[in-house]
């Protein structure tokens, strides 16, 4: 009595990886391409340092330049206001704030920290074009050759109330 055994064949199965090859041929340059423009516009930003640092012995100048909405107002954090930049009819006054840090860079040259406050309705264009006219003087303003590095290093952060005054609340003045 011997019972036959069917054993069925197996036979070897073979991958089709062409459309995955070709989506990685696709995909990989692809993805390449928007790594390398997603880094060039990336800027490195850095939160304004604490008010209790007692930096402001050791250096001469604490630049903040706050954006109003009918100007800029460009001042030191502990000696105060340095000037007020008004708007003109069509819009924020960026060469006059070149000017003003370009003759801040003069005075302090070893100076490379700013910082940006902005109000909360201050649109994305206005603080880019903010930063660029803190950060650098471009070439052909004032008789510049080349672009001349002025601030590099921007803090930003939110504006204080306007009519807020900065030494009366540091003396602890109470109403």
């Amino acid at each position: 009595m011997s019972v036959r055994v069917r054993r069925l064949r197996k036979q070897a199965v073979q991958l089709d990886i062409t459309a995955f090859m070709n989506l990685i041929v696709v995909l990989v340059p692809f993805l390449l391409s928007t790594a390398v423009f997603s880094r060039l516009a990336i800027l490195e930003l850095n939160l304004p340092a604490g008010s209790s640092s007692f930096n402001s012995l050791k250096e001469s100048l604490q630049l903040e330049i706050i954006i109003r909405r009918d100007g800029f107002e460009v001042g030191d954090r502990v000696g105060g206001l340095i000037r007020r930049i008004g708007n003109h009819a069509s819009g924020y006054d960026y060469p006059a704030l070149s000017v003003l840090m370009q003759q801040l860079k003069a005075r302090f040259p070893d100076k490379h920290e700013a910082t940006v406050l902005s109000e909360p309705d201050t649109t994305y264009d206005v603080m880019v074009q903010t930063m660029d006219t803190v950060r650098s003087a471009q070439a052909g303003q004032n008789g510049l050759q080349a672009p001349e590095e002025l601030f590099p290093d921007i803090s930003v952060g939110d504006a204080p109330l306007a009519g807020s005054s900065k030494p009366a609340a540091k003396k602890g003045k109470s109403p």
